[in-house]
């Protein structure tokens, strides 16, 4: 017990955030989701988020489609987060999704706080979720710092390492094929 104790607070001191943070599936589409909580700004997030892989699958900031995936955010955390929408350069509340597949596309799903958007200050061109009381969503500057949520999506394709070790594998199954063979013959 007490080894598997100082097993666990070594992977903690070590890999923080793989302990904390393990991505969880949602059954609605397949995809992967994280709340990471370290608080940065919004190119920040979108940079961290894209350059961001699991299972071979490719993250992004969250795009949310629909009133259940955006519980199911909700489940994950309830701290203010950055997701993928923006307005910024173009039309004052034109907002559309910066990144993964829905790149491009304007919102078919809201969840706005009521009064919101409402572009304060001539500059709140973000999209940030879990925000006030109603925890829903909120326009604000780029330079606000919350945590961001991360969406996986794509094809699963192993890791190159992964095919090595097939590789290997088969290989080894088949040289205990050939000396059976022999030992048979």
């Amino acid at each position: 017990m007490k080894r598997n104790s100082m097993f666990a607070a070594l992977l903690f001191a070590l890999f923080p955030a793989a302990v904390l943070a393990q991505p969880v599936q949602w059954a609605g589409n397949g995809n992967y989701y994280e709340f990471v909580g370290s608080n940065v700004d919004w190119s920040t997030a979108f940079t961290a988020a894209n350059a961001s892989s699991h299972l071979g699958l490719s993250g992004y900031l969250a795009t949310v489609t629909s009133a259940a995936e955006n519980a199911f955010l909700t489940s994950i955390s309830t701290q203010l987060g950055w997701l993928g929408g923006s307005d910024a350069g173009g039309p004052v509340n034109a907002w559309t999704w910066r990144n993964g597949p829905e790149n491009g596309q304007a919102f078919t799903f809201t969840n706005w706080n009521p009064g919101e958007p409402n572009d304060c200050c001539f500059g709140e061109d973000y999209l940030h979720t879990n925000f006030e009381v109603a925890r829903g969503w909120n326009d604000h500057g780029a330079t606000q710092l919350n945590g961001y949520f991360v969406e996986y999506s794509g094809s699963i394709v192993p890791e190159p390492s992964s095919y090595a070790l097939m590789a290997t594998g088969l290989f080894g199954v088949g040289a205990t094929i050939r000396r059976r063979a022999r030992k048979i013959a």
